[in-house]
């Protein structure tokens, strides 16, 4: 009895190979629902056809090299097999059970919109790793869903205790070690009591560490060994406790550039890496924006505690909103319809005319302008009594207080602002800036 289908494109299957994929009880189809075979008579890989599950299959006894099987496993195929070859008629008819199986019908999540294939493929990524004890990495732009994603995998796995979210770069370096590991008594002026960190907090739960880049070397250290060895050691003392939890991890940067530079591990990255799962871009995944925005309209009320006013958008408001790059993802679009909603008095439909903050042309960049002016630098000089590290001095603080001042004195977002001076090669950038603070309030 036919139970699966292959949806077949190309170069078409013999009658026997057809007859044994029946046997199988696999039908091979033109269209429809099912599998698909994209089939070609030489090694050039093909393009991905626009469904989640696909096979390459290549004419003849022998398979493609490897540069070629490379290349159509990054665009999606499950498998490569060879027509001619021996076994084909199971191989194919097992490889399409499993990726039928794949590609079960995706559960109902309240606030997680699929779509897009990108946003599928991401959101079965999640609950496959929810059932493992495996760290998970999530890595996306700012505004693509992470914290959503991590808390997901939370709610689908096994584990009932409790979920603590730790955003790495709201923690002051000289913190940080405490705040996840905990102290000792006595431990450094002012621990006046033991106390276990956030990670002991999580017995039984999950952790999910945000923003994970912005953790200084000498912690990612002791994560490896968590992570490693299942055990917490607290700040001040020498005899581990046993860890039980799980950590998930999420950053918008890419990793590879800090590693390099020796700003983040290696060694922390590939266990955190273990299961990646990367977030699109919105602008990557267009075909979500309309099920979001339903979304987000709802949500609005839910939030305001009232029925639903607006409950549909207008065709001109809906192509703007698709035509959009968003920069800022999903936060983006949702804070873009929250500022619709509020400023919008009556009315059931949403309108082009109340997108005016989405449709205003962005502001001028801003053009670095001189810090000073050459020549009156050079006079200066000229005129005697200059003093160059004073000078530098000056510039130096005037930066640090405008940048500790933007960034509400966080010291590791004060360093991005700053660029290479604090981030730069830097192994601790949050305490580069920490240091230089202190350099310049000692002069």
């Amino acid at each position: 009895m036919v139970r699966l289908s292959l949806v077949w494109r190309g170069v078409q299957p013999t009658a026997a190979l057809r007859d044994a994929l029946e046997s199988r009880g696999v039908a091979v189809v033109a269209r429809g629902a099912g599998v698909a075979v994209v089939a070609t008579a030489d090694a050039t890989p093909p393009a991905a056809p626009s469904v989640e599950a696909w096979i390459w299959a290549l004419a003849g006894d022998g398979l493609p090299p490897l540069s070629a099987a490379t290349t159509a496993t990054l665009r999606g195929a499950g498998d490569i097999v060879a027509l001619g070859a021996e076994g084909t008629a199971d191989r194919l008819a097992t490889r399409a059970a499993e990726l039928a199986a794949g590609q079960a019908p995706l559960p109902d999540l309240p606030g997680m919109v699929t779509a897009s294939r990108r946003s599928r493929e991401a959101l079965r990524q999640a609950l496959k790793a929810a059932r493992t004890v495996m760290p998970v990495l999530l890595t996306g732009e700012t505004g693509t869903g992470k914290e959503e994603t991590a808390r997901l995998i939370h709610r689908f796995s096994g584990r009932r205790g409790p979920w603590v979210p730790i955003n790495c770069a709201a923690i002051p370096d000289e913190l940080m070690e405490s705040e996840l590991f905990g102290h000792a008594k006595g431990a450094f002026s002012g621990a006046v009591a033991s106390v276990d960190g956030k990670l002991m907090a999580a017995r039984g739960g999950t952790v999910f560490l945000d923003e994970i880049d912005d953790t200084p070397l000498p912690t990612q250290v002791k994560l490896l060994r968590v992570l490693e060895d299942g055990e917490v050691t607290r700040l001040g003392e020498t005899r581990p406790q046993q860890a039980d939890f799980r950590i998930l991890a999420a950053t918008n940067r890419d990793l590879g550039p800090l590693i390099e530079r020796g700003q983040f591990g290696q060694d922390l990255y590939e266990r955190l890496a273990i299961v990646r799962i990367e977030l699109a871009p919105l602008r990557q995944r267009r075909e979500d924006i309309p099920e979001l925005a339903a979304h987000f309209l709802r949500r609005f009320a839910e939030r305001q505690g009232e029925p639903q006013r607006v409950t549909a958008i207008d065709p001109l408001a809906m192509e703007a909103l698709l035509a959009h790059p968003w920069p800022g993802n999903i936060r983006e679009l949702r804070n873009v319809l929250y500022q619709a909603l509020v400023q919008k008095e009556r009315g059931e439909v949403l309108l082009l005319a109340d997108l005016r903050r989405l449709l205003a042309p962005p502001a001028p960049a801003v053009v670095a302008a001189p810090l000073f002016d050459a020549a009156a630098l050079a006079a200066r000089v000229r005129a005697g009594g200059f003093d160059l590290r004073r000078e530098v001095t000056a510039l130096e603080r005037a930066a640090l207080e405008s940048a500790l001042a933007a960034t509400g004195g966080n010291a590791a977002g004060a360093a991005r602002l700053l660029g290479t001076v604090g981030r730069g090669a830097a192994r601790d950038p949050g305490g580069t800036v920490r240091a230089m603070t202190r350099r310049l309030r000692s002069r």
